[in-house]
C-alpha cells in the first residue's frame, strides 16, 4: 500500500478537495481499493465521507486513524488489501503531521498560486524537507490567465518538483464535494473530470519516480553499514 500525505501550512489551499477527488481518481483508474482518512479537526474530509455514504456511494472506503496507533493502523490497512491510502491533515506542519509524513510515500502540497500561499510555505517546507520522504506541489484553484501562474510554477520548481497537471478553480469542486460527490459523479466525461484523470496518472508517475530513486540510496546505506 502507497500512503499519500496532503498537507500545507495554510488553510483553504484545497487539500480536503485534493484529497477526495484524487482518492476518487484512483478508483475511477481501477487503482483502488482506496482509503481515506481525516487527522485535521475540522473534519471537512470525513464530513464529506459521511455524505457521500448516505448519497449511497461506497468508494472510496473511510478509517480513522489515531497518531498512538498510526504505523500499526496503516499496516493494518496493508495487510488488508488496501491500495492506496490518502491522508488529509491539519493545516500546519509542526510535530503531530511531522508523525504523518514519516509514514508517507509522496506528501502531497496543495498550493494557491499567490504571494500569501508562497510565504506561509516557507514556514512549513523545512519540516517537510526534515522528514527525507518525497514532495510534490499541486497547484491549486488555479484561475487562467493569471501572472502569478506562472510566477508560482517557476519559483516551486526551484523548491521542488511541481506536478505537471493544475487543479483548476472550478465550481463543480466546491459544489460536489458539498454533497458527497466529486467531479466524476456530477460530469464524468467533463473538463474536471479530465484534469483529475490526469493529475491522478502525474501523482502515481511521482511515487514511481521516487521509489526508483530511492531504492539505491537504500541499498548504498545498507553497504555502508555492513
Amino acid at each position: 500500500m502507497k500512503t499519500i500525505v496532503i498537507a500545507n501550512q495554510k488553510g483553504g489551499s484545497g487539500k480536503s478537495t485534493a484529497t477526495v477527488h484524487l482518492a476518487v481518481a484512483a478508483e475511477q483508474a481501477g487503482d483502488g481499493p482506496v482509503i481515506i482518512s481525516d487527522t485535521d479537526p475540522q473534519g471537512s474530509t470525513v464530513d464529506w465521507f459521511n455524505q457521500r455514504k448516505r448519497a449511497g456511494l461506497e468508494t472510496p472506503r473511510y478509517s480513522a486513524l489515531a497518531l498512538s496507533e498510526l504505523k500499526t493502523r496503516i499496516g493494518a490497512l496493508s495487510a488488508a488489501g488496501a491500495s492506496y491510502l490518502f491522508i488529509d491533515t491539519a493545516p500546519s506542519v509542526g510535530a503531530v503531521n511531522a508523525e504523518l509524513f514519516a509514514m508517507a510515500d509522496l506528501i502531497l502540497i496543495p498550493l494557491n498560486p499567490t504571494p500569501t500561499d508562497l510565504r506561509a510555505l516557507v514556514k512549513g517546507l523545512p519540516v517537510i524537507k526534515q522528514s527525507g520522504k518525497p514532495f510534490s506541489f499541486v497547484l491549486a484553484r488555479v484561475r487562467a490567465n493569471l501572472r502569478n501562474n506562472e510566477g508560482t510554477a517557476a519559483a516551486l520548481e526551484a523548491l521542488g518538483l511541481v506536478l505537471p497537471t493544475r487543479m483548476h478553480e472550478r465550481v463543480i469542486y466546491a459544489e460536489s464535494f458539498a454533497h458527497g460527490k466529486t467531479a466524476f459523479e456530477v460530469d464524468p466525461k467533463g473538463v474536471a473530470a479530465h484534469e483529475l484523470s490526469r493529475l491522478w496518472e502525474n501523482t502515481k508517475a511521482r511515487i514511481t519516480e521516487s521509489q526508483k530513486t530511492r531504492k539505491p540510496e537504500r541499498q548504498h546505506e545498507q553497504a555502508t553499514a555492513n
